[in-house]
């Protein structure tokens, strides 16, 4: 069933997905971050995801708050986001091109790029309009 881009049902389906995942539950046991997901005009939200220990353990919209406690937020527009779960736009050119922007250490971000990148890949496979 679809769900609507830009909503914690995506990100919901994203969390069942890796967590009936045992490749991901491998590959995610080193991941403890709380991530924030802004999406900026023309669909505006912004969505918390906590990862513990291969596990997605929380998904709800963010706070305020959230953003500011979060490890990683990124942003970008909702068409960009649109564009990378279609397979159209390479997150990573996406990322060089300011087309998405992250807040958070970099260095933790490219040490756990292959489990970041696995996310991305299981939120390509939701199905939404």
């Amino acid at each position: 069933m679809a769900v609507k881009l830009g909503t914690v049902d995506f990100y919901q389906a994203m969390a069942d997905a890796l967590n009936s995942d045992p490749e991901w539950a491998e590959k995610g046991k080193n991941l403890n971050y709380r991530m924030v997901y802004n999406y900026e005009a023309p669909i505006e939200g912004s969505f918390h995801a906590k990862f513990e220990n291969g596990k997605v353990t929380e998904v709800r919209d963010a706070s305020p708050q959230d953003a500011e406690e979060a490890d990683f937020v990124i942003s970008g527009s909702s068409d960009t986001w649109a564009g990378v779960f279609k397979k159209e736009i390479n997150p990573t050119v996406a990322l060089t091109r300011g087309q998405l922007r992250v807040r958070g250490k970099m260095s933790q971000l490219l040490k756990n790029m292959s489990a970041f990148q696995y996310v991305i890949v299981a939120m390509t496979q939701v199905e939404f309009e």
